[in-house]
């Protein structure tokens, strides 16, 4: 293909004898650089459209952790998670933290910044009611058509309990009119937790959304 372009660049017989010759290593070497531009662009689209394994994609059903699709629970989608770690809270803080700034799949954030800029640190407020609370993260979750300002807001605090921590994990389908997740709220809580590596408690559970019907308690499995 590279060949015949470059074919069809070439001037006439009649044109080339007109001291037009010094044009030929010129077109030629634009010919290449437009191929190697098209070749680039290509591959970059290509890596854009493929599904990062954070998401659930046009068919949830074959992706795991992407069973729990939730309807409306925060008006939007949305999906409430509490889980029991035997690590102390400043070590489940900074890991939350580190993996959010490492993006993960390329699909995750860790949010900070604005004006007022709150830090994440709760422990100079000593809070003990209704949680010890020790410290609060924002992050973000992008999808191909869902990202920056329209992706999911990831919100997470953790609390002293006994001699390890307890970690709340909550996700919301941000744009609006999200009524539906197809389980990409879960599914990014779930994704983002083993990817601390942390060992996971017996006690992990849906507090909220994530298709749990309302007011009725129930484990994950």
């Amino acid at each position: 293909f590279a060949q015949a372009a470059l074919w069809r660049l070439r001037l006439p017989t009649s044109i080339r004898s007109r001291r037009t010759s010094f044009l030929f290593p010129i077109l030629e070497e634009m010919a290449r650089m437009l191929f190697a531009f098209a070749a680039l662009v290509g591959a970059t689209v290509a890596t854009e459209h493929a599904t990062a394994p954070s998401i659930c994609g046009d068919d949830p059903t074959k992706v795991p952790d992407c069973n729990h699709p939730d309807l409306g629970s925060c008006g939007n989608a949305c999906c409430v998670v509490e889980v029991s770690l035997p690590s102390a809270p400043t070590e489940v803080y900074s890991r939350l933290k580190e993996v959010l700034s490492s993006g993960m799949d390329g699909t995750f954030e860790y949010v900070t910044g604005g004006d007022p800029n709150p830090g994440d640190d709760l422990r100079p407020y000593k809070i003990d009611q209704p949680k010890p609370f020790q410290f609060i993260v924002q992050g973000r979750h992008n999808a191909p058509q869902y990202k920056g300002e329209d992706g999911d807001i990831l919100d997470f605090n953790v609390a002293s309990r006994g001699s390890g921590s307890s970690l709340r994990m909550f996700s919301l389908s941000r744009v609006h009119g999200a009524l539906g997740d197809a389980g990409q709220n879960f599914k990014s809580l779930s994704f983002l937790l083993k990817n601390t590596q942390f060992p996971i408690s017996t006690d992990f559970t849906i507090v909220h959304g994530c298709g749990k019907a309302i007011g009725v308690s129930r484990a994950m499995v």
